[in-house]
Parts: C-alpha cells; sequence; structure tokens
C-alpha cells in the first residue's frame, strides 16, 4: 500500500510487541481501554 515503508505483515511495531512479551512474562497488554472504546487506532498498544 505504502511503498516507502520499511515494514509490513509480520515485520511491524505490533509484531515485534508481540514477540518481547513472550519473553518478558512481567509486562501484559491492557485490554480495558480497548473494551472501553468504541474503535482504537492501536489495539493491542
Amino acid at each position: 500500500m505504502f511503498l516507502d515503508r520499511h515494514w509490513g505483515p509480520g515485520d511491524n511495531p505490533k509484531t515485534a510487541v508481540h514477540q518481547f512479551l513472550k519473553t518478558h512474562p512481567e509486562f501484559e497488554i491492557d485490554k480495558q481501554i480497548d473494551h472501553k472504546l468504541l474503535i482504537s487506532v492501536a489495539p493491542d498498544g
């Protein structure tokens, strides 16, 4: 879609967060805000 982007499916910030969380159990995604919002631009963010 965007030719100047250096990332895509499987190689992007959200993928990096999920990979990080696999090896750092002291962190977790706070889903409470996602459940309160009708629209989110950064789910799991």
